[in-house]
Parts: C-alpha cells; sequence; structure tokens
C-alpha cells in the first residue's frame, strides 16, 4: 500500500540516507567529554564551597559543559538506536520518511510547516547540527531533519521551497 501511495507522488527525484554510524561514534565521544568534565566539575565545585565561593563562575561553566555533554550523548545515543535504516526519499509531489518499522508518506500539502533551527558554524557541522528541520505533518508528530543525513542541507531547502509552494 505505501508503494502505491509513494508512486502517487510522481516521479523518483533522489534518496538522502542518514548516517547513523556517525551519529553514533558522535554521540559516544560527547557522552565521554561530558562525563569528564562532570568528573572535573564535581571537585571544583567543592573546593569553590570551601573558599568562601570564589571561583563560582569556572564551577558553573564546568557544570554546563558537562551538563550539555551528558545530554548532547544521550539525545544523539537514543536517535541512534531508534533510527536505524533512516532514509529520505525526495519524490516531485512529496517526501517520504522510512527507517526500520516505519514509512511515511507525505505530499507537500500534508505538511503543515517546517522550522529550520541550524547552526552552520565548525561545531555545529561536526555535531550534526548543521541542519535541523523539523517537518510538521498535518496528522500531528514530526520528522527531524539533521545534519547527519546525505546533502541535509539541499534537502532542508528544497523541502521548505517545496512546502511553501504548495499552499494548505
Amino acid at each position: 500500500m505505501s508503494r502505491e501511495a509513494e508512486r502517487a507522488l510522481g516521479a523518483f527525484v533522489r534518496n538522502h540516507p542518514t548516517d547513523n554510524t556517525r551519529r553514533g561514534r558522535v554521540a559516544i565521544c560527547v557522552l565521554l567529554i561530558g562525563l569528564a568534565v562532570l568528573g572535573i566539575a564535581v571537585p571544583v565545585t567543592f573546593a569553590v564551597f570551601e573558599q568562601n565561593g570564589e571561583g563560582t563562575q569556572v564551577a558553573g561553566l564546568l557544570w554546563g559543559a558537562a551538563l550539555i555533554g551528558v545530554y548532547g550523548g544521550v539525545s544523539n545515543g537514543l536517535r541512534t538506536l531508534r533510527r536505524h535504516g533512516e532514509v529520505f526519499v525526495l519524490r516531485e509531489q512529496g517526501l517520504v520518511y522510512r527507517r526500520t518499522g516505519e514509512t511515511r508518506v507525505l505530499p507537500w500539502t500534508e505538511i503543515r510547516g517546517t522550522v529550520e533551527r541550524g547552526q552552520n558554524h565548525a561545531l555545529g557541522r561536526l555535531m550534526g547540527w548543521n541542519v535541523h528541520l523539523v517537518i510538521r505533518p498535518r496528522e500531528g508528530g514530526r520528522l527531524l531533519l539533521t545534519g547527519y543525513t546525505e546533502d541535509a542541507a539541499q534537502l532542508s531547502a528544497e523541502i521548505r521551497t517545496a512546502v511553501a509552494a504548495h499552499p494548505r
């Protein structure tokens, strides 16, 4: 049934697979860095409180870096585990999203909106944050296109243009 719905979206344009292996490697590295910084933040915090609170900014920066690292590692790790075989298939009249156990066929008119929250700088590209397109289908839920997907910046631009050109 989904094959028929896919064909109804017109001619195939191209596949955009997601590099889940890279996402997993980044998750492990970021988690390990976050845990290492956490290991430094705890004794620094105790030292700060023993010395009349001087150095609280350093302790705060360490805690912030540790929490960002742990959160980034855990969130990417969960996405790695849940999104095996993730592929975005671009077709003339819509988008097909596949991952193990799920296929969603979305004509452009069935996409309520998109929001791009990418951070295109060196760290953002390394972490897969350079593209962070939230796709909101009419039927609810959301899809997330990240920088781990092949040619994600181009695909994001094409999706946003097509959704804007097809009024709901």
